[in-house]
């Protein structure tokens, strides 16, 4: 078996000369090639993670869906090596077999992997559908459809199977209203404290979303501290199972106020392994990968929420997530694993002014 070396030096090697000369709109533009780097960057770790997920599954169906998953990742990883390999463009390094030991102790139950799939393949539908629309190569707009495609199928198949494995999370329901309304009063946004209006099904919708997601992250990143080895990482992870942990509390004690559900907890789904099934590396960068996909989504509940309350907690949720967030690139820099995301040309320092 090839080496991740080897593999580079292959997906690296010199692009031939007819396939450099392209003329203008051949060219990759800064939104094509930083939308298809973070692409593949993820999704190498990500396939990372897969693997193991497929060598610890037990139950047959929920295996056979993690494979699938794992199945699709090489094709997309070696089409943005071609679409990179057109242009000249260094691949990234990205994660390797190295990052990964699939004969660790089981870390977590199979409910959880498959639950924790489900918001992977959310992560991926969001930033597809973001890389699509400014995408203008053909090429790279049919691999950016195909792989939007791949993922709703895999999506279905994996809502499916939660549902029938009796572990689906559904968003509460709530009674139809009974006719269109008008807002009339200016204390519809409510104030920081005392009484506020029941909350809307587009806040209702967020508040949910996010106490979903995080919590299976937080049961994620609890299994990441547990097996990391860096004393550093370590005390990081667990620190971002505090910052995750007020989020959840935030959000569900909105929704107890509601009288909704909140989502269950996932946090006994993982065991007492402390046997490091991924690098220190691979596990930071992933938790950095969420807390990018946590910024954007708190962005989009920022936007739909017009009680003021939401739109404080949601505005602070950003700030919490960006700190944090700092301190693990901070970390990542100290360890020498961030790999850096291609800057635009210096035209100062090529003109010569410093």
């Amino acid at each position: 078996m090839e080496t991740f070396q080897q593999e580079l030096q292959q997906i690296n090697a010199p692009v031939p000369s007819e396939v450099k000369d392209f003329p203008y709109d051949e060219r990759l533009s800064l939104w094509e090639m930083s939308q298809l780097w973070l692409i593949y960057q993820a999704n190498s770790s990500i396939k990372c993670i897969l693997q193991y997920f497929v060598a610890t599954a037990q139950d047959p169906e929920i295996k056979a869906v993690l494979n699938e998953a794992l199945n699709g990742i090489p094709p997309q990883l070696s089409t943005v090596a071609n679409l990179f390999n057109s242009v000249g463009f260094p691949i990234p390094h990205g994660f390797s077999d190295e990052d990964v030991e699939q004969n660790a102790k089981r870390l977590y139950s199979d409910s959880l992997m498959l639950t924790y799939l489900r918001t992977i393949i959310k992560f991926g539908l969001v930033k597809l559908a973001h890389a699509l629309p400014l995408a203008s190569r053909p090429d790279v707009r049919e691999y950016l459809n195909s792989a939007l495609v791949l993922s709703q199928n895999l999506y279905n198949k994996t809502e499916d199977l939660l549902a029938k494995k009796g572990i689906a999370i559904k968003p509460p329901y709530i009674p139809v209203p009974g006719s269109v309304n008008y807002v009339t009063d200016k204390n519809y946004y409510g104030g920081l404290f005392g009484k506020q209006r029941p909350i809307n099904v587009l806040e209702g919708t967020h508040l949910f979303e996010r106490v979903e997601t995080k919590i299976s992250e937080r049961a994620i990143i609890l299994g990441f501290a547990q097996v990391a080895k860096d004393k550093k990482v370590k005390a990081y992870l667990s620190k971002g199972n505090d910052v995750l942990d007020k989020e959840i509390d935030r959000w569900s004690s909105i929704l107890k106020d509601e009288d909704l559900p909140a989502p269950m907890l996932w946090r006994s789904e993982v065991t007492d392994s402390t046997e490091s099934p991924f690098s220190d590396r691979l596990m930071l960068f992933h938790l950095m990968f969420s807390i990018t996909y946590s910024i954007t989504a708190n962005g989009f509940a920022l936007g739909n929420c017009t009680r003021t309350d939401l739109v404080s907690g949601f505005s602070k949720a950003v700030l919490d997530l960006g700190i944090y967030g700092k301190e693990g690139l901070d970390l990542m820099i100290e360890k020498g694993w961030l790999e850096e995301i291609p800057p635009t040309a210096d035209r100062k320092r090529i003109i010569g002014l410093h």
